[in-house]
């Protein structure tokens, strides 16, 4: 997936079996020093459709912590907003300063998937060679909508050695509100570190009437070993500048830890092929399952003091789902 903005979605190869991965596009800020200053913001919100009181939700991507199950009954939602804003050195590839300071976003190009191992996040030796990243102090920051109002807690990041030092910025809790569509801004009050900053990003919906097969996500669904699976959704009404930069992509982890993710244009309509609904990537069969659907953008901002700067945003539903030898 290539974002609209200077950074960029690429795919880490370790522990993961690509089937299709965009490439990675640096942007061309830099300063005289050799430094630059990096912004990530993250949005994520995951709600559980399943009526099965035995089925967990599963947000997308989790960075320093995991967030606990979503309400059964569909009503609540797993929230989580991450900010940091890094300070590294210009010729460090900002993916790989970005896995350093937590989980780093993989995502395949429309139209292809992917498989992630839970060996995947073991990456350690991949950061022995990068240089130190310094987490910048942005004061008190604040995040808004029309309905929300959220102060943004500063935390001080895990001792990695040398690597990586600093503050970042997360959610107090993982049941606040989070609403799309939406317009949030985000709001800094300045420190020595960094300079005042606002900005503002406009929030997709969440996915909306989810199907697979004939079967709704809430109900829970079945799907047949080596039998591609069809997955529909509402597609974004907006207009075709609106689809093009949101994307689709649908995760499903089985028990054992293993997730086959495939990514999709915004169209309704995409199929998870059968060839990697299959013991080698899921484990031994009959299995239970999480499926995920998500609707992700990732919005460019730029303001005074950061050279590079994303907001991105990942709103999912999850059902249950078991998945058999024909």
């Amino acid at each position: 997936m290539r974002p609209h903005g200077a950074l960029a979605t690429s795919c880490l190869l370790a522990g993961a079996a690509l089937v299709g991965c965009s490439a990675p596009v640096a942007g061309d800020a830099t300063e005289v020093n050799g430094v630059v200053t990096q912004g990530v913001v993250r949005v994520e919100r995951a709600i559980n459709l399943s009526r099965d009181a035995a089925s967990t939700a599963t947000p997308g991507e989790l960075d320093d912590a995991a967030l606990p199950s979503a309400g059964v009954d569909g009503a609540g939602a797993v929230t989580n907003v991450l900010a940091k804003f890094m300070r590294l050195s210009s010729a460090m590839d900002p993916e790989l300063a970005e896995g350093a300071v937590g989980k780093p976003f993989v995502l395949p190009s429309a139209g292809s998937c992917m498989v992630l191992s839970p060996a995947a996040d073991d990456e350690a030796s991949s950061f022995s060679s990068l240089s130190p990243i310094e987490l910048l102090d942005a004061g008190d920051v604040t995040m808004k909508t029309e309905s929300t109002e959220m102060p943004l807690a500063a935390r001080a990041f895990p001792d990695v050695g040398a690597l990586v030092f600093g503050v970042f910025y997360t959610s107090r809790d993982a049941t606040s509100d989070l609403p799309a569509p939406a317009r949030y801004v985000f709001e800094s009050s300045g420190s020595g570190q960094l300079d005042r900053f606002a900005f503002d990003a406009d929030a997709p919906a969440g996915p909306e009437e989810v199907r697979v097969g004939d079967a709704e996500l809430a109900d829970g669904v079945d799907l047949d070993a080596g039998v591609g699976a069809v997955v529909q959704w509402r597609a974004d009404e907006g207009a075709e500048a609106g689809r093009a930069r949101d994307i689709i992509y649908v995760d499903v982890t089985s028990a054992h830890g293993a997730t086959v993710r495939c990514a999709f244009k915004d169209t309704g309509r995409g199929v998870i092929p059968g060839s990697l609904l299959d013991p080698s990537t899921l484990g031994p069969l009959p299995a239970s399952a999480t499926l995920a659907v998500h609707r992700t953008r990732q919005v460019p901002f730029n303001t005074s003091g950061i050279d590079l700067g994303e907001v991105r945003f990942d709103l999912s539903v999850n059902g249950r789902a078991r998945i058999a030898a024909r």
